[in-house]
């Protein structure tokens, strides 16, 4: 099986400029197929050549998803490690029994023993610009 390696460098920012993400010169590499960026992106990868650059604007929706009211939470303080002191704003790593690997969640508010936490990911519900240039595509038969 053909196998399509895209080495790429990108900045990833908001429309108002605000820059979220940066390769910082670095080449960062995906495997065409596996999905191990979202779809529209790696689609744009896949169609370029060895130093092309583009500019793809990503409405939310194509990007890191809608922003769902429903992945906002409210967990009793006492069900979280240290819940009583969590850093109102921040981002902690959240584990229960079924997941294996924490799941970031940004802390809102905590009032009467009761933690309210946003699932969502930071980006959702935001229209993102991906800058990038293909440094290097490798093929493997």
């Amino acid at each position: 099986m053909r196998k399509k390696i895209v080495y790429f460098q990108y900045r990833g920012s908001l429309p108002d400029g605000t820059v979220f993400d940066d390769s910082k010169g670095e080449a960062h590499h995906i495997y065409i197929g596996r999905r191990q960026v979202m779809r529209v992106l790696e689609d744009a990868l896949d169609q370029m050549e060895i130093g092309e650059e583009r500019t793809l604007e990503i409405a939310a929706k194509d990007a890191y998803g809608e922003y769902d009211q429903s992945a906002v939470q409210k967990v009793p303080t006492f069900k979280i490690p240290n819940g009583a002191n969590m850093p109102v704003g921040e981002i902690i790593a959240w584990t229960t029994p079924r997941s294996a690997e924490p799941i970031p969640a940004k802390v809102l508010e905590i009032e009467n023993q009761v933690a309210t936490l946003d699932f969502n990911h930071p980006l959702a519900g935001k229209d993102i610009i991906y800058w990038v240039k293909v440094t290097a595509i490798d093929i493997i038969e």
